[in-house]
């Protein structure tokens, strides 16, 4: 695409400066119309370049519009080239035809408009047009009657139409991510109920237990357990009460045992029998100790 821009106006200002140097060629000796053409040329093209689109021609053609006039100063390019050449403007003007115009070169066009009297329209002279392809135009297809033919769509159209659905599709991602948003949690109108473990407490029934007392003369430890009845819950289970709790772990200090007995070596001394578990051993009565010779619950014989 860059080489056909810079070609196309390569041609077309080649053409601009065969149009205003021709007057001179009778007037200057042709090595001088040869430098005027070449410093003409290196100053236009820069000066056209930067509005130069091949696809729209008419596109800037008011700041590429040089206006002639023999009682002003040239543009710029034509004021350098006749520094350069060491030409009068006059003259050159003079040869031109002595009046006034606006000097129009468009990519694939040469032109002018003369000034006309006051009150007058101006004139449009065509000095050179390339043959460039006229705009395409939508054929109907012969097998097809001309009202469904589809007109097509520019570049411009299609770019828009494609950006129109991307928003469409970002907000409606946007929407659902409004209205459902995945970062609740869901909301319970209620806890569910824990699931207790079983102990192994639970496991024992509930039973009568008869009261045991063990003593040991040897050791001097005396343990003495007992439990009585049991009320069945309606869960079935077995707790024991905070008052058993309290007497099984019970510790019994007896105050008498006062004897020191040394241990490795003398390093560590403790009270004989010091620590004793339960509580003190209980006293017999004399109406337990004549108990009948047989009962209900023992069929052996008590002797005293």
């Amino acid at each position: 695409m860059a080489a056909s821009t810079s070609a196309n106006l390569s041609q077309t200002v080649a053409h601009a400066i065969s149009f205003l140097t021709r007057p001179l060629m009778d007037r200057l000796p042709a090595s001088t119309i040869t430098k005027l053409q070449m410093i003409l040329e290196a100053n236009l093209i820069p000066y056209y370049a930067s509005s130069w689109d091949v696809r729209e021609p008419l596109r800037g053609s008011g700041r590429r519009c040089l206006t002639l006039s023999p009682s002003s100063q040239p543009p710029r390019p034509i004021y350098a080239t006749c520094t350069a050449v060491n030409i009068s403007w006059n003259q050159w003007m003079t040869a031109l035809g002595g009046r006034e115009f606006d000097f129009f070169v468009d990519p694939g066009c040469v032109s002018l408009r003369l000034t006309g009297a006051s009150g007058s329209e101006s004139k449009l002279i065509t000095i050179w047009a390339d043959e460039l392809p006229s705009p395409a135009v939508i054929t109907p297809n012969p097998r097809y009657p001309a009202q469904f033919a589809l007109p097509r769509k520019t570049l411009s159209q299609q770019l828009s139409e494609a950006d129109a659905e991307e928003d469409e599709q970002l907000f409606a991602m946007i929407a659902d991510q409004v209205r459902a948003p995945t970062w609740l949690t869901p909301v319970v109108d209620k806890f569910p109920v824990a699931v207790r473990s079983t102990s192994p407490l639970s496991s024992i029934s509930p039973t009568s237990r008869c009261s045991s007392r063990s003593s040991n003369s040897s050791s001097g430890f005396s343990y003495e357990t007992s439990s009585s009845g049991s009320s069945q819950s309606k869960s079935g289970e077995y707790k024991q009460s905070r008052r058993e709790r309290a007497r099984q772990s019970r510790v019994f200090i007896d105050t008498t045992k006062t004897d020191v007995t040394p241990y490795d070596g003398g390093k560590t001394t403790v009270l004989t029998g010091g620590v004793m578990l339960g509580g003190p051993k209980t006293k017999v009565t004399k109406q337990q100790q004549q108990a009948p010779l047989t009962t209900c619950n023992s069929w052996r014989s008590v002797r005293v």
